[in-house]
């Protein structure tokens, strides 16, 4: 914004700076006068803990309601921060601190942040990490025991295999064991347990009926022979056989490691699933897999498979509790197509790296209709996604960490944390989604829908040195809809929230979205973006970002704001524009209501657009403190749009209560208060500082002003600058300048002493004055 004069300054201007300067040294730091209402008559009571006086003499609502007490400021107002909250924790604003992300967590595994931060690089050789038990050895807590079957409980009906038993006479009693895995399968009746002593088994295990092998420990006991009558080939297949229990086993080799089909239910306790190839254990045909205080290692990708640690196929079911799936091909865990489910509990799915056919690397995949739930539960360090759901899968998130993510081989490059597209559903509850590359969620496509409450979503990186998003938290677009609650979005990259696309929707409550900081070619820094879609926020506080705390922009984008804090949006001197708290602009409409608008550093709220179109309504909003430098410090602007501004307030603006450019405005039972000008007003500094009105209506403005009242501004209370409308009820006392009229078209005075200038220092009413005025507005996205 420039500033220009429209004519030589008149003579009464000079005397006028004399009388500005002794003006700004009582209106300069406004903080302390312009919190008293303008109409509190003696003995009146207090306002409530989230309200003001209004301009009708009423307390009215603004901001946060319902607050704890932890949030509430000296102003009796609620203004939550992450700074308020403890390590580990975010703010629920009517709550106080309530914790995210995993919900026990061994003491070896907490971060400095007070986070719970599982990772194999944590603990030691032969041990693996879950996030409540810790590093957790691969034999479990009692070792491997003693004898040649260690711990294995003794029983009628087990049958022994010792491979080192040199006798001719093995019958399978502990005395007289057979030596292969094979004889022992032919040996053992249903239900019955297969023992199996230390050594390598050159043999794989086909099962067709319901029995237990257990090892004396997985360090000790190891199954590696491949058996082709299953796809994959399988070192341990199970076919219909029932009730199946593995135990105390390792298994890899170049084969799958365990592949259930038809109806077979099999459990995997302290089970050690090595270097297998095309998959880690594959449920598929109406089985069950049950994975439990287990470790799939290392799965490689092979000629029948991708790699992936544990995967339902069709029809397939599988659970993993207390386990760890690291180092796998293209996925770490998997559900597939209708029919299939993954539950993923207490468990870490790290490291997943690309295959050579699907080129990805994600950590927990649904796609096709499976379904996928993860439960207390860290994914890290994997590629292109943390979790994704597409093609009308669903997944269900509660109490998890994803972390890391990276991109994957794919172009464009990204790391997103959680992933949604397609028609998938997603719920996230009480997680965290921390240092992930582009996005930390993404809700894409048309039907594609997702919740998100009570969880972080921070750090969010640019995925490279050139990205156009630069670490978005949030992404909604192409059609998706996600309703976001009670969450925190805390420094970001680019947005903190983005909605694109004229179909999507946001409905955002309770959420903080904090220090977002400017990034990648697309992102000035803003809090909240909504770029054409749709979006309704309601007692969400966005505060500290670098850009703007919301902005709403193009035709066919709509907003509805109520009951927000937008606070303090200082951006970095490189960017443009500079700290706007909400900015609607080119064609969206947006309809503001009860919100606190404080601390901007350019305008407090900004309506633009190159032509005219767009409309914005403020009703009951308090708009203050917006400091400005270099003639920035607006409290509401509007170019070349429609502008109805109702029963609000403006306070402590530092150029301009209100700035009309080409606008049409209807501003109506509003007070504006206390517009101090720059610092150095009065003292030899330029005419451009000087600019210091309470309404300023400017390039052909139409404004209708009915129940204003402006006081205590440097310059002008109003000023008309060849601008129209028409003044009722208006009342401007304590400024410079009462009313201030110059140039044509001018503005309809409402005759029988309806408007009252009255008690101004300089001129309760000038006309032709030649004042310096703004020559543009600020600068739009």
């Amino acid at each position: 914004m420039r500033f220009c004069a429209t004519r030589p300054g008149s003579s009464w201007l000079t005397a006028g700076i004399a009388v500005l300067s002794l003006l700004v040294a009582g209106c300069s730091d406004p903080s302390g006068g312009s919190d008293t209402p303008l109409d509190r008559w003696p003995g009146t009571p207090p306002c409530a803990r989230g309200h003001v006086l209004g301009p009708g003499g009423a307390c009215m609502p603004v901001g946060i309601q319902g607050c704890a007490e932890l949030f509430v400021e000296k102003d009796d107002l609620c203004r939550p921060s992450m700074a308020q909250c403890p390590p580990g924790t975010i703010p629920k604003f009517d709550e106080g601190c309530i914790p995210v992300g995993l919900p026990r967590c061994a003491p070896e595994l907490v971060g400095d942040d007070g986070l719970c931060r599982p990772a194999m690089a944590k603990c030691p050789a032969g041990t693996f990490a879950t996030p409540e038990a810790g590093c957790v050895s691969v034999d479990g807590p009692e070792g491997c025991g003693r004898g040649p079957w260690g711990d294995v409980p003794r029983a009628p009906g087990n049958v022994y295999v010792d491979p080192s038993y040199a006798g001719a006479d093995g019958d399978g009693s502990e005395a007289r064991p057979v030596t292969t895995l094979e004889a022992a399968l032919e040996r053992v009746a249903d239900g019955g347990t297969i023992a199996l002593a230390d050594g390598t088994y050159d043999e794989p295990a086909v099962i067709t009926r319901p029995v237990a092998i257990a090892g004396r420990c997985a360090s000790r006991v190891r199954i590696r022979g491949v058996s082709p009558l299953v796809v994959p080939p399988a070192i341990v297949a199970v076919l219909g056989a029932g009730e199946v229990t593995l135990r105390g086993l390792e298994i890899g080799g170049d084969g799958a490691g365990v592949v259930a089909k038809g109806s077979s239910a099999v459990t995997l306790e302290r089970v050690h699933i090595k270097g297998a190839a095309n998959a880690g254990v594959l449920s598929g045909d109406g089985a069950r897999v049950s994975v439990a205080e287990s470790w799939i290692e290392g799965t490689r990708a092979g000629a029948a498979g991708d790699g992936m640690g544990a995967l339902a196929d069709a029809g397939g079911a599988l659970f993993v509790r207390e386990s760890a799936v690291t180092g796998s091909r293209a996925a770490g865990v998997a559900a597939l197509y209708a029919g299939a489910s993954a539950a993923v509990v207490g468990s870490l799915v790290e490291g997943t790296s690309p295959s050579e056919r699907l080129r990805d690397g994600e950590g927990i995949v649904a796609r096709d209709g499976a379904e996928v739930s993860v439960e207390r539960t860290a994914v890290v360090g994997n590629r292109l996604s943390g979790i994704v759901a597409t093609g009308s899968a669903s997944a269900t998130i509660s109490g998890v960490l994803v972390e890391g993510t990276v991109p994957g081989s794919v172009d464009p490059s990204y790391g997103v944390g959680v992933y949604a597209a397609s028609r998938a559903r997603v719920a996230i509850d009480s997680s965290v989604l921390l240092g992930n590359a582009e996005i930390g969620v993404a809700v894409l496509g048309e039907g594609t829908a997702a919740t998100m409450t009570r969880s972080l979503v921070q750090e969010t990186v640019a995925a490279a040195s050139l990205s156009l998003l630069g670490g978005f938290g949030v992404a909604v677009a192409r059609g998706a809809a996600l309703r976001l609650h009670d969450s925190a979005i805390v420094r970001n990259r680019g947005t903190g929230v983005h909605v694109g696309d004229l179909s999507a929707e946001l409905v955002a409550t309770g959420n903080l979205v904090e220090g977002t900081i400017a990034g990648g070619a697309w992102g000035d820094g803003a809090g909240v973006s909504v770029i054409e879609g749709r979006a309704t926020l309601a007692s969400n506080v966005l505060r500290d970002n670098e850009g703007t705390g919301l902005a709403v922009g193009y035709a066919g984008t709509e907003a509805t704001v109520t009951g927000n804090l937008v606070e303090g949006h200082v951006a970095p001197d490189r960017r443009a524009p500079a700290g706007q708290g909400i900015v609607i602009y080119r064609g969206a409409t947006a309809a503001l209501s009860g919100n606190l608008i404080r601390g901007s550093r350019s305008v407090g709220v900004l309506a633009g657009a190159e032509l005219p179109g767009g409309k914005v309504e403020i009703t009951g909003d308090l708009i203050e403190g917006t400091s400005g430098d270099d003639g920035a410090g607006i409290g509401v602007a509007a170019a070349g749009y429609q502008l109805r501004l109702a029963s609000s307030l403006i306070r402590a603006s530092r150029t301009a209560g209100v700035a009309l450019f080409a606008a049409e405005a209807e501003i109506a039972e509003t007070v504006i208060d206390g517009v101090t000008g720059g610092g150095q007003a009065g003292n030899g500094a330029p005419d451009g500082d000087l600019v210091a009105d309470g309404v300023l209506a400017l390039a052909g403005s139409t404004a209708t002003l009915d129940g204003v009242r402006v006081t205590r501004c440097a310059r002008a209370g109003i000023l008309f600058d060849r601008s129209s409308g028409r003044l009722s009820r208006v009342r401007a006392w304590d400024n410079l300048f009462g009313l201030v009229v110059q140039g044509s078209p001018a503005p309809e005075l409402k005759k029988g002493g309806e408007n009252a200038f009255t008690g101004n220092i300089a001129a309760d009413e000038r006309f032709d004055a030649g004042l310096v005025v703004p020559a543009s507005a600020p600068s739009l996205p």
